[in-house]
């Protein structure tokens, strides 16, 4: 599960061009400041008849600053590419001047929104179906594999034409391995939380100097390592909660067997300053203190912003003994493009966003440094080049086993009971089982 609701926009722009500094992926990049451009424009609703004019249409991102540019670089790209339109694109971050030009007469005719989003607001009716307009022009789905498609659909209908994904893989540190007799990662999370327990070192006062099993990032304790196991915490239909499942459970009995091995008030003590100083020159991953960190490609460029010495290496996320096919399994995230019900020029919209995803997105994706969403680049060798760590995970990419975000109507308020019962489970105060009954009673109330 990745941040959700509304407010929980994933990033396009986790890294800025290839080998460009990263943001923070769970924080939201829908952000609330002024648009770096006026978007009360008067809109030209078309051309005159008989015109050779070209028809404008008019398209939002949330995107500022470089990542602004950036884009207008492919609107550039698109406008020289043909005669009949023209794009014209502004930057908007305060995603509640979508919601208002939606509700009224002033909509936008592209958009740029997270999979989350997508979901969220054809929820409440606001989108043309991207699968109708597709096929009756004739795109070709399967550029996409089944999570992107998942992910950017409601009834299995398409919404979003995606054009970034956003996954998470498994850092690890050489050294650390090497210090316990080990030269290959592991492949299951019983090779792992074994080489985890070797590693793990104290201080004289009995403190963890050194992380072994990958309790942080927090949102990857809650995701990755949670589906790692076979869990998850929607079934496949976006919607059924499963909290109580045997997978969950499998990772949080895994995880507090940890945890009360070096006790939990310890290890809350260590992930806590990990989680104050992450992405930052005292991040425990970069200061040599962990072994496996479960986190996004964005990770290798600050590392080598903040200590190019660290020996590391990059591999899928294991499976189990159990499920070996989990390999590579992460949360799975795009930045999409998609229109409005209330867009007056609806082909040029399709027009655009089809090209966007097809033809124009690969300079973009190498303007940028994203990973793709159309799985025909998932070999692409300038793409491959772009970052270090890209390889490994355009193949956790070809796995398939991304998981997507609920898609129930109160999604966000599901993510807040399900950080506040992980606390009841790390903090002792609950054993899983009892925590995740719970959790799944509260959630199946939400629906």
């Amino acid at each position: 599960m990745v941040s959700v609701g509304l407010a929980a926009a994933m990033t396009l722009g986790l890294l800025t061009g290839c080998g460009g500094s990263n943001e923070d992926a769970t924080t939201s990049q829908a952000q609330t400041s002024e648009s770096s451009q006026e978007t009360n424009e008067k809109k030209d609703d078309g051309k005159a008849e008989g015109s050779t004019e070209p028809i404008k249409v008019s398209y939002w991102y949330y995107h500022k600053g470089n990542e602004g540019e950036i884009m207008e670089h492919a609107i550039e790209r698109f406008n020289a590419s043909q005669s009949e339109y023209v794009v014209e694109g502004f930057s908007v971050p305060d995603k509640q001047k979508y919601l208002v030009a939606m509700s009224s007469d002033e909509a936008p005719d592209v958009i740029e929104l997270s999979n989350s989003e997508i979901v969220s607001y054809q929820n409440n009716g606001l989108l043309e179906n991207l699968t109708a307009m597709g096929e009756t022009n004739g795109f070709d789905f399967s550029i996409y594999d089944t999570p992107a498609i998942e992910s950017n659909s409601v009834d299995g209908q398409m919404y979003g034409l995606p054009i970034t994904s956003v996954i998470i893989q498994m850092f690890y540190n050489k050294d650390l391995l090497e210090g316990i007799g080990e030269t290959e990662p592991p492949k299951t999370m019983e090779e792992l939380y074994d080489m985890a327990v070797r590693a793990t070192t104290l201080d004289a006062d009995g403190n963890i100097d050194v992380l072994g099993y990958p309790l942080f990032p927090l949102a990857s304790a809650r995701q990755e390592l949670i589906y790692a196991f076979g869990g998850t915490w929607v079934d496949k239909d976006g919607v059924t909660p499963t909290a109580n499942s045997q997978g969950v459970l499998d990772s949080l009995n895994m995880n507090l067997k940890y945890r009360n091995l070096y006790g939990i008030d310890k290890v809350q003590k260590f992930v806590a300053t990990g989680n104050t100083n992450r992405y930052t020159p005292q991040d425990i991953f970069f200061a040599g203190k962990q072994l496996f960190r479960f986190d996004g490609p964005w990770l290798a460029n600050q590392i080598k912003e903040n200590n190019p010495d660290i020996n590391f290496g990059v591999t899928m996320i294991p499976g189990t003994e159990a499920n070996p096919e989990l390999r590579g399994v992460s949360r799975y995230e795009n930045t999409s493009l998609a229109i409005p019900v209330g867009a007056k020029e609806k082909e040029g919209a399709y027009a655009f966003a089809s090209w966007f995803a097809t033809d124009g997105v690969k300079d973009f994706l190498l303007e940028i440094g994203s990973l793709p969403a159309n799985n025909t680049l998932f070999d692409d060798p300038d793409l491959m080049a772009c970052n270090d760590v890209f390889p490994s995970f355009m193949e956790a990419l070809k796995t398939g086993n991304g998981i997507g975000a609920p898609k129930m109507a109160d999604s966000a308020q599901y993510t807040s009971f399900i950080e506040e019962y992980l606390d009841y489970v790390y903090n002792g105060s609950k054993t899983p089982e009892e925590a995740m009954e719970e959790l799944q009673k509260q959630a199946e109330a939400l629906n």
